[in-house]
């Protein structure tokens, strides 16, 4: 074989190789679960739409959706690693193993009440019966961040938990007098309660100062009409806490799989702006890195698709190693072949100079020596095509040569056959061009 087919054959065979890696790297498939809350919330019917576009442009990933309690609850589910993705308020803690993909939109404080209630500040919740969610979300947990801020005590109102249906009942029977959740400004189930009990949305002013006892959290509002167009609900801008829901994932998961789904949310958006309107408020983590959440690799691989690649930031120096590894191996495929051809001269002499000997036998004797030395040459040859210093081509052309050598035995063996038959006793004359047999 050939070096430059020896060459060609390597080249080929790597670019096979990287060739199959791409194609498995792209093509299996995966199956992300997702924790995104209760299922009347906003976070989980993004999350459905999400699911929806996905499979629309990447088959291969399959996305399932699962209700839980709230952030809190998905955050722990994301932490010991039971789900891959979860959207978690920006004011819950996680653990190292998780990076942020995206914001999908600003989550605010919001506490409903009676119009008639006689509750127009957060300080007048004091001694009134108020409807918190679950004990252990985290919905309920920002509430008591708000309440202890405005030295509101458990003590001092009287608390109801519950699911979101079950307050809502509460409230709508009258059994509380305000009911507090965190929601995106015209939440449908929001707007549902004030236009059955004629209720508004109480201001949260200072929000910039609960910003210093908790970073994640911002100045917010909810613009006027937010629930309801003529007459406007609210009739004006409301002052609220703003934080945002984001969506997580764990760092383990694959980041040409997360650039995937940010493909999804920022090339595709007005397909999922189809299924739900909120769905043009996601934004991207700051580039800069500057989040409270780290933000995952896939990411700033998707931000990072227009720019060159190592391969091509770095052609021309990969080009020239390439080159010298071409050089050196040619080189290198140049001197085992010499040594090989050495190698095989050598046997060839070998074999020649067995011939002329064998042509030169006296009797038969002698030719069965020849015959004992051309058995042992061939065993010397068999071990050095193990031992790799004889191709399977230089053995192949290494056989005629054998054959040369043992029809020269052939044919002596038959001049004494010969000679025998005619002269018995007499020592036939060795072949023209051999040496004299040596007598005593």
């Amino acid at each position: 074989m050939g070096t430059r087919t020896v060459i060609g054959l390597m080249i080929a065979g790597l670019c096979l190789a990287l060739a199959g890696l791409w194609y498995w790297q792209t093509s299996r498939e995966h199956t992300l679960l997702v924790a995104a809350g209760q299922r009347s919330g906003q976070a989980f019917s993004t999350i459905e739409a999400f699911r929806e576009v996905v499979a629309r442009h990447y088959p291969e990933i399959e996305i399932e959706v699962f209700e839980t309690r709230g952030s809190l609850h998905n955050a722990k589910l994301l932490d010991d690693g039971a789900v891959q993705l979860a959207t978690v308020q920006a004011d819950q803690a996680t653990g190292r193993g998780t990076r942020m993909v995206a914001a999908l939109y600003p989550d605010t404080f919001q506490i409903v009440v009676r119009s008639d209630s006689g509750i127009d500040t957060v300080s007048d919740l004091i001694g009134k019966r108020i409807a918190l969610p679950p004990e252990q979300s985290g919905e309920y947990e920002a509430f008591w961040f708000l309440a202890n801020y405005y030295a509101l005590t458990n003590e001092s109102l009287k608390v109801f938990t519950g699911t979101e249906r079950t307050t809502n009942w509460l409230l709508l029977n009258g059994d509380v007098d305000a009911l507090f959740r965190v929601r995106a400004p015209g939440d449908m189930s929001i707007l549902r309660l004030i236009k059955q009990i004629d209720g508004k949305i109480l201001p949260i002013p200072q929000a910039a100062a609960l910003r210093l006892r908790h970073p994640a959290l911002e100045t917010g509002s909810i613009p006027q009409g937010s629930y309801n167009g003529r007459p406007a609900v609210p009739s004006s801008d409301v002052e609220t806490i703003s934080v945002e829901k984001l969506l997580l994932a764990r760092e383990s998961v694959p980041a040409d799989v997360v650039a995937k789904l940010t493909s999804v949310l920022f090339e595709h958006r007005r397909e999922l702006m189809e299924i739900v309107p909120i769905a043009g408020l996601i934004t991207a983590p700051d580039p800069s890195g500057q989040t409270l959440v780290p933000v995952h690799a896939g990411v700033r691989a998707f931000w990072d698709r227009d720019k060159p690649s190592f391969l091509q930031q770095n052609a021309e120096p990969i080009a020239l190693m390439v080159s010298i590894a071409v050089i050196a191996m040619s080189g290198y495929l140049q001197l085992v072949n010499r040594r090989r051809k050495k190698v095989m001269d050598g046997f060839n002499r070998e074999l020649i100079d067995l011939a002329h000997d064998a042509r030169g036998a006296a009797n038969f004797a002698e030719l069965d020596e020849y015959n004992n030395k051309l058995a042992a040459f061939v065993a010397r040859v068999v071990h050095a095509t193990e031992r790799g210093r004889i191709n399977a081509t230089e053995f192949t052309l290494f056989n005629f040569t054998y054959d040369a050598v043992e029809d020269a035995i052939k044919d002596r063996q038959i001049q004494l056959e010969r000679a025998e038959r005619r002269h018995p006793g007499d020592t036939p004359a060795p072949a023209e061009g051999s040496p004299p047999a040596v007598t005593a």
